[in-house]
């Protein structure tokens, strides 16, 4: 289970920072003209910036997952019989 967690983790910090390399391709695409996150937020059509917002959810979503099974046995509580 610890490296199917890895595998969650890695792919959780890859989807976050793809999420933020799509946020940076957006705004480079107004050519640097424009100085504030909300006029950007606005001129980008909302299905392209939810599109953004999704794979930085999916992202966090995967490194909880990994973490949790990366901890699980940690986190459970032995039996003693």
């Amino acid at each position: 289970m610890k490296s199917l967690g890895l595998v969650f983790i890695l792919s959780g910090i890859i989807l976050m920072g793809l999420s933020g390399l799509e946020k940076v391709l957006i705004f480079s695409a107004y050519n640097g003209k424009i100085h504030e996150m909300q006029a950007i937020i606005d001129l980008t059509p909302s299905d392209i910036w939810s599109i953004t917002n999704y794979t930085f959810g999916f992202g966090l979503t995967f490194s909880i997952l990994g973490f949790i099974l990366f901890f699980q046995a940690k986190l459970q509580k032995p039996s003693h019989n």
